[in-house]
């Protein structure tokens, strides 16, 4: 399967100039037209099939910025035009900041220091009181999919469209909405940026979300928070208003399929009382709505702030962030702590997240393969992994998504 997404991924360049007209060709007016003829004479018309960023953990901020990314399913290219959105802010009312410049914040508040402990409770009540139910068969106990995900930061100049991202990736954060007024939120509600327009992923965003989501099988999540973006809802009324503002950012993008918790910088607390009320009101207003989020790996609060979302089915997976952090890189770290993860969430509801880069405290693309064959060695069905960020992963290219698709397994 992998390996024939891979082709299709590499023969898109020859089918893009056909793929741009045909799409060009069925927006026109006299397209409806034409498909009345066609069905009269019983013409049947080709089709084209398509194919399928994180926050930075910064010791000492306090807080946790993340993002994830998603592969596909066949392979293809993009459709041209649909809605313009040319780097607008697409909020609930709030004004556009504009594109930010390189990432700041970010998760830690200390590094990792040592080895996390932990292991898997099988079947039994985890810390805080969450079932973990341990690993159970190929596909996650509860029917869950492996996700390998990438975050996709709007403050890029020129960053590769959706539609044209690794096929490997099924989820894709788009990273990300800020809160209205600065952190921590003035009236509760988000804004979002478009990112740059260079390569045309602005101007097609609508519709390349679309066919993402449609036609490649991918998960489109927006990231809330991040980069130094910590918000609060200390009443009622600021969590209605952010509701309010994802509604109305999910109407301009034309969908998306869920919402990323990005919440914890600036040692921000979580008011998790209202972030329950907040996920669990999208998720009955959107079915199959996802609720994830990045948590600092070490940290208790954001350990409390999962298992309190599980526990009260408000969230889908946790993907603690190892990158960017003093000890954060080494792998012995990350199997003991992604264990204890598992050991208070449960399997299904943990994913991996890495940063691939030349630079201190991130892994090599090696190093990730051998900890993630040993974390799915330990959890046949964890939820899967992320990586920051996809744009860098571009410029590698694709080694995150090219060798880590085909070791997700079922």
């Amino acid at each position: 399967m992998w390996a024939t997404k891979q082709k299709d991924f590499e023969q898109r360049n020859g089918r893009a100039a056909l793929h741009t007209e045909k799409m060009r060709l069925t927006s026109s007016p006299a397209f409806g037209s034409l498909l009345a003829l066609s069905a009269l004479l019983v013409i049947s018309a080709p089709t084209v099939t398509g194919c399928s960023d994180t926050g930075s953990s910064t010791p000492g901020s306090g807080g946790s910025s993340g993002s994830q990314a998603g592969a596909a399913t066949g392979g293809g290219t993009a459709t041209e035009g649909g809605t313009a959105t040319g780097g607008a802010t697409t909020s609930g009312g709030a004004n556009a900041q504009g594109g930010s410049g390189a990432s700041s914040g970010g998760s830690s508040d200390g590094g990792a220091g040592g080895a996390s402990s932990g292991g898997e409770a099988a079947g039994g009540a985890a810390a805080g009181g969450a079932a973990t139910g341990g690993d159970a068969g190929a596909g996650g106990s509860d029917g869950s999919a492996k996700i390998l995900g990438g975050y996709w930061p709007n403050w890029t100049k020129a960053p590769v469209r959706i539609s044209d991202i690794h096929p490997s990736y099924n989820l894709i954060y788009l990273f990300h909405a800020q809160p209205v007024g600065g952190p921590p939120g003035t009236t509760g509600a988000v804004y979002w940026s478009s990112p740059g327009d260079d390569r045309g992923a602005a101007t097609n965003l609508v519709a390349d979300i679309a066919y993402a989501r449609s036609m490649q099988g991918r998960k489109i999540i927006l990231t809330v928070g991040g980069a130094g973006a910590g918000m609060s809802f200390p009443q009622r009324s600021k969590s209605q208003a952010f509701v309010d503002s994802v509604v109305a950012i999910y109407d301009d993008l034309g969908g998306v399929d869920g919402l990323d918790w990005n919440t914890f910088e600036a040692d921000q607390e979580p008011d998790t009382e209202e972030m329950i009320w907040i996920s669990q009101t999208l998720k009955a207003r959107y079915p199959g709505f996802l609720i994830t989020s990045p948590p600092a790996p070490w940290r208790q609060r954001d350990k409390d702030f999962c298992v309190a979302m599980v526990q009260a089915s408000a969230i889908d997976y946790c993907a603690p962030q190892y990158y960017d952090g003093p000890g954060l890189d080494d792998p012995d770290y990350v199997v003991n702590s992604v264990d204890e993860w598992v050991s208070l969430l449960g399997p299904t509801h943990v994913a991996v997240g890495f940063g691939v880069a030349d630079a201190t405290n991130y892994m090599t693309i090696q190093e990730v393969v051998q900890v993630w064959n040993q974390i799915r060695s330990n959890h046949p069905t964890i939820r899967g992994a992320f990586d920051w960020q996809i744009h860098t992963d571009e410029a590698d290219g694709w080694a995150f998504g090219s060798t880590l698709g085909p070791l997700m397994g079922d």
